[in-house]
């Protein structure tokens, strides 16, 4: 399963002699135009809205881990920036706003990385599937050439088993057996990317408490 950044990159233009200070504690600044910066970039590669409050702890977090890094362990963040820049373009330094949410993400992906590949299982796939209420897929006999039939899926095991085998083989046929027919569900890019972000918010909370023990321990 690849961890993608699902970004619409767009430059905020902030002029902080038009904005308000919001937060200033420990060395950490945070304006509104910020908060609305980061509240807009959450929800474009979440498609969540969270509130400013929640921003504010989000962006203090965010800012707390990349100086500590930054000053701690420079090598990781030189190799980390580089990285970054050669995925979006050198101009993407010139909005720190968005180059640090980046730097974020890819830090907090790390985690959500190792728990998919150690200890994601096909019981908390079957756990966020159980959460999905008739969900609807066309199915086929021919690849999916052409469609046979829209089939609702409730919970059932040999197509969140096919699912659940394609995320780690990073493949995308899934094979399913329907009234001892068989068929391939034809599953397309955006209904891949919602259940991609759900795994993603299920991992997200399964990790937080030891995501914010590494971070809490070397800034605090």
């Amino acid at each position: 399963m690849a961890y993608r950044l699902f970004f619409f990159i767009f430059i905020f233009i902030t002029n902080i002699s038009f904005s308000n200070i919001i937060y200033d504690k420990n060395g950490i600044v945070i304006s509104d135009i910020e908060i609305e910066n980061y509240i807009n970039l959450y929800e474009n590669n979440t498609e969540i809205r969270i509130t400013k409050n929640m921003a504010i702890k989000n962006i203090v977090l965010m800012k707390k881990t990349i100086n500590f890094l930054l000053k701690n362990n420079n090598k990781f963040m030189l190799i980390l920036d580089q990285n970054i820049k050669s995925e979006f373009g050198e101009q993407i330094t010139k909005n720190l706003n968005l180059f640090n949410f980046i730097r974020f993400q890819k830090i907090r992906n790390e985690f959500i990385s190792e728990y998919f590949q150690n200890n994601f299982e096909i019981k908390d796939l079957e756990l966020i599937f159980s959460n999905i209420n008739n969900l609807e897929i066309p199915i086929s006999k021919n690849k999916c050439l052409t469609i046979d039939k829209i089939h609702t899926f409730n919970n059932e095991k040999n197509f969140i088993e096919g699912f659940y085998n394609n995320l780690k083989s990073g493949q995308r046929k899934i094979e399913i057996i329907i009234d001892n027919i068989s068929y391939e569900a034809c599953v397309n890019d955006k209904l891949f990317k919602n259940i991609e972000n759900l795994i993603i918010q299920f991992i997200e909370s399964r990790t937080e408490k030891d995501f914010n023990k590494f971070i809490y321990s070397k800034i605090n």
